[in-house]
């Protein structure tokens, strides 16, 4: 049985699907990620077959408009530049899904993805399901993270947040996604599928911990909340994160342990003034800093070095943040769930999308500080990673590393989707029904 994930996002929304591709070979299913072509070389050197889908995620967010809506954090900025995005490369992306979709027995829908996920499913009647790394499924106990974080008064008002974001989601791909339907002979369906998943009779994964997010009051049968998915040793060891640099290695021994800065695909404006702040901060705080540049140009901040700072290539972010004090990052799923998991206070630098939510999340449980990027200069990252540091901070963190490590997000998630893709006695999942 081939299952083929879709994904169009960063190796942070990649790398769950990954773990569960690796899960699911294991099982004897055969996988295939499809992804932007940016995402190529880790996913092949994570050994899972790869398909292109036009265009790359990070060139999108390096270009002078990805960099203006990214630094406003205006979710309605990114809506209006990512419809104008879709408009240029979906005819290309769709065509891109269907060649990847050419033998597959089911379909997993990712990040910004599940739409055309769901139209390659109806036109070839196969099994779906979602796998989502922040909630979008329709729910009264609390709002849709993406429109807002406060909580609100009543349990109607956090469910028409979720239309309100169809609505606003399902103008990036309106009319393209259309005209593509219209080529497979489908009929035409009003708005995203994203939120949907109960109306449509999708079953959907939730790559979280309840330890963080609990599941939903009223979440359909269909809904699974796994826990957080871990990359098995086995991948990490093709990808090359199994030793970690001999440098890295000399610094972190030769001293107290370190706070770790990163933003992963982030950009950062000035990386050299950046880098300047973190080693005024460490100064005044008497801590060390492990900096990761993530997509920014490490060269340019080399001379920076010294025993408060070290710059730290790609590296896996379990080992690392187990020899931390702290972490500093921009709110990912995975860098979040890495960072709680090893039992470090965090602080959130949230950009866009989903990074708000986990770092509200994070303050909520009183494991760290969350500071939004527009908000971030020397004196307030400052006070956020003394917060941070602090003897209750540090005590809760330890605290919820326990419950998520004792967790085991990747069986659980395995598990629910072979009983999804093959109900025992029935074979194949009941085929989606190609009705308006």
């Amino acid at each position: 049985m081939r299952v083929v994930f879709f994904s169009y996002g960063t190796r942070g929304d990649a790398q769950p699907q990954v773990a569960l591709a690796a899960g699911l070979e294991q099982h004897g299913f055969r996988t295939r990620i499809a992804a932007p072509e940016n995402l190529r070389s880790f996913i092949e050197r994570a050994g899972i077959d790869y398909a292109p889908l036009h265009g790359n995620s990070q060139e999108i967010l390096e270009s002078e408009s990805g960099r203006r809506w990214l630094e406003s954090g205006n979710v309605a900025a990114f809506m209006k530049e990512a419809a104008a995005i879709s408009a240029r490369i979906d005819p290309e992306v769709f065509r891109c899904g269907l060649e990847a979709a050419r033998d597959a027995d089911a379909i997993i829908g990712g990040t910004l993805a599940e739409d055309l996920a769901f139209t390659l499913a109806e036109y070839k009647r196969i099994p779906i399901a979602f796998a989502h790394t922040i909630p979008m499924e329709t729910t009264g106990d609390y709002a849709n993270p993406l429109v807002t974080l406060r909580n609100l008064p009543l349990r109607g008002l956090n469910r028409a947040t979720f239309a309100l974001f169809r609505v606003l989601a399902g103008r990036m791909h309106a009319r393209t996604l259309a005209q593509f339907r219209r080529t497979l002979d489908l009929p035409r369906r009003s708005g995203t599928v994203v939120s949907r998943a109960a109306e449509l009779d999708v079953s959907v994964l939730q790559l979280w911990s309840q330890h963080l997010v609990p599941h939903q009051s009223d979440a359909p049968p269909g809904t699974v909340t796994t826990g957080f998915q871990r990359l098995p040793q086995s991948v990490r060891d093709r990808l090359g994160e199994k030793a970690p640099p001999e440098d890295l290695v000399r610094w972190l021994d030769a001293g107290p342990p370190p706070v770790y800065v990163g933003f992963g695909s982030m950009p950062v404006p000035s990386l050299i003034s950046f880098a300047q702040d973190i080693l005024e901060i460490g100064r005044s705080l008497n801590v060390r800093f492990a900096l990761s540049p993530g997509w920014n140009e490490i060269e340019s901040v080399r001379h920076l070095e010294c025993d408060g700072l070290h710059l730290v290539p790609p590296v896996d972010h379990g080992w690392l943040f187990q020899r931390c004090v702290a972490a500093v990052h921009h709110g990912g799923a995975g860098t979040t769930a890495a960072s709680l998991e090893a039992g470090i206070p965090t602080v959130v630098c949230s950009f866009f999308a989903d990074q708000p939510f986990w770092g509200a999340r994070v303050e909520r449980l009183g494991v760290g500080a969350h500071l939004p990027r527009v908000k971030m200069n020397r004196q307030s990252l400052r006070n956020a990673v003394e917060k941070a540091l602090t003897d209750d901070v540090r005590r809760r963190a330890r605290e919820i590393g326990a419950k998520l490590r004792a967790e085991d997000g990747n069986a659980r998630a395995v598990e629910a989707l072979v009983r999804i893709l093959v109900p025992a006695g029935q074979g194949f999942q009941k085929p989606i029904e190609t009705s308006a």
